[in-house]
């Protein structure tokens, strides 16, 4: 594929007999920079290019020559380092040549717009990026900048004859991180604007006449509907004769906290202790690179990382339970089965068949809902949505990860902790449980993004930039996914069945919305 399939369609486009070659633009966010990178490498070659206008989103343009040989049509077969060699490394050049080129930058983007100090070594603030080298060359076409040359500034167009053509240049530098200015309505009214003035375009519409925010607004409805459908889906189908024995004649009633023996106090700190060793597990898989372990068997480094973790602190969980029901709960007279623990035979049996129709069945919903409305279930970094065949032996492959954590913590949530030592009623009790869940991930974020947003610099955790803000991703997950499960739970009093149901969606989110690296 050429340009990862983004040239492909360029080309194509232009067989289309109602489409203006005249006007055919390229965007990527992030990763999707990348692909208009090389297209523009490939587009470069031609007698008369293809491409007018590339719009960047929350990615770095090409600022040096040498940043060519990075460049990969196939991954593993790159054949590209010829652009570099072609001028000397390392120097300022125009890139683009006649194009107009946008850039949309966050002032706080975790990843790109960075550049050292060449007298410190150091990294420069992110909000002051369009006073850096790399800003100030791009919106010079190239010029390799002098202590004498302007910083740049937000929206304005820098324009320059180049071979014939009039050329543009605008950096639009707006408040946001590497995802937000996806939705964030300042950053829409910029992309809009520049479509329309890079092509002229002639329209009664005005640049703030955009419906993604709202669009945003409509997938968090629908994600919340995806989430109710599980709980409601399952509630419904326990009720039919295939599945009854899965469920249970009685609602779970919530116990009362024996505090005359301290087992409020055992439960409580189990619950400090579980957080204070998920933050801890955290920080040593990202010391340890474990999402870059991936090769011919593990091919998604994001998936694989919140596996391990989830699976680390399922362990974990299990050691607390195991250690308190020996020094305590047994002394006292508890057994597995008071607390809904134990299950075998027909109720297990048929509590893996009803868990995996629901998640099928809220599977095809998703499919459905692409189909008749052509949307899907999406928030920001949070999406429900069609998946590609790929992907299946991807699911499979984490799914046991995915299993041990959800189902220890839906035990955890609803046999060991539906009482009245964290809250006595019933939402008191699971949004406290839901809040420590996610706190080990919140207190990462917070960390990484207060450190970030008062100087400026991702360096919180070193030169990790995606701690952070992969500690953003889980935090639905981590908040939802017990709220599902008690729901579950309190009519059923059989906690796997949310367990698996909520380890195979989220399993899914995750893996659909993390790439596949294939080896080289």
């Amino acid at each position: 594929m050429n340009g990862r399939g983004l040239y492909d369609t360029v080309e194509y486009l232009t067989t289309i007999p109602f489409v203006d070659t005249n006007r055919i633009a390229v965007s990527g966010h992030s990763r999707g920079g990348n692909t208009v990178h090389e297209s523009i490498l490939i587009d470069n070659k031609r007698t008369k290019p293809l491409i007018k206008a590339v719009l960047y989103v929350s990615r770095d343009p090409v600022y040096k020559d040498n940043e060519t040989a990075a460049f990969g049509y196939v991954p593993g077969k790159t054949n590209v380092v010829e652009a570099a060699k072609k001028n000397d490394n390392g120097k300022y050049f125009n890139y683009y040549k006649g194009r107009t080129v946008g850039v949309l930058a966050g002032k706080y983007d975790d990843y790109s717009f960075k550049e050292k100090d060449s007298k410190t070594g150091r990294i420069k603030p992110n909000p002051q990026y369009l006073k850096s080298n790399n800003a100030r060359s791009f919106l010079n076409f190239g010029k390799t900048p002098t202590p004498q040359t302007p910083n740049g500034i937000s929206g304005r167009w820098y324009t320059r004859q180049i071979s014939g053509r009039k050329a543009s240049h605008v950096i639009y530098m707006e408040n946001g991180t590497h995802g937000t200015v996806l939705f964030l309505s300042q950053p829409c009214t910029d992309a809009v604007q520049f479509m329309v003035r890079a092509f002229n375009i002639r329209t009664d519409l005005a640049d703030t006449d955009h419906i993604y925010p709202v669009k945003m607004i409509g997938g968090l409805l629908g994600l919340i509907g995806l989430f109710l459908f599980m709980v409601y889906g399952t509630l419904c189908m326990v009720r039919l004769n295939p599945f009854q024995e899965a469920g249970s004649d009685t609602p779970a009633l919530m116990r009362q906290a024996d505090t005359k023996h301290g087992g409020s106090a055992w439960l409580r700190g189990c619950l400090v202790a579980s957080t204070v060793f998920s933050v801890a597990s955290s920080l040593a898989l990202f010391g340890f690179k474990v999402d870059k372990h991936i090769g011919t068997y593990f091919r998604q480094g994001m998936p694989l990382f919140y596996g391990i973790w989830g699976c680390l602190n399922a362990v974990f969980m299990i050691f607390l339970t195991l250690l308190w029901y020996r020094m305590f709960a047994n002394k006292n007279g508890a057994t597995p089965q008071s607390f809904d623990i134990t299950i075998k035979g027909r109720r297990l049996q048929q509590t893996i068949t009803l868990s995996l129709t629901v998640s099928l069945m809220a599977i095809l919903l998703i499919f459905a809902y692409k189909y008749f409305f052509n949307s899907d279930y999406r928030f920001w970094y949070w999406a429900a949505r069609p998946f590609t065949a790929d992907k299946i032996p991807e699911m499979l492959k984490l799914f046991p990860f995915f299993l041990l954590a959800y189902g220890a913590m839906s035990v955890f949530t609803n046999c060991l902790n539906y009482n009245t030592s964290f809250g006595k009623s019933n939402w008191g009790n699971i949004t406290l449980l839901a809040c420590f869940n996610l706190l080990p991930a919140l207190l990462i974020a917070l960390a990484g993004y207060g450190y970030f947003f008062t100087t400026g610099v991702n360096g919180s955790f070193g030169n990790n930039t995606q701690i952070a803000d992969w500690m953003l991703t889980p935090l639905v997950p981590l908040a939802v996914m017990p709220l599902v499960s008690r729901a579950i739970y309190r009519h059923t009093r059989n906690p796997y069945l949310g367990g698996i149901i909520t380890a195979v969606i989220v399993t899914v989110m995750t893996c659909i919305n993390s790439q596949i690296s294939f080896p080289a």
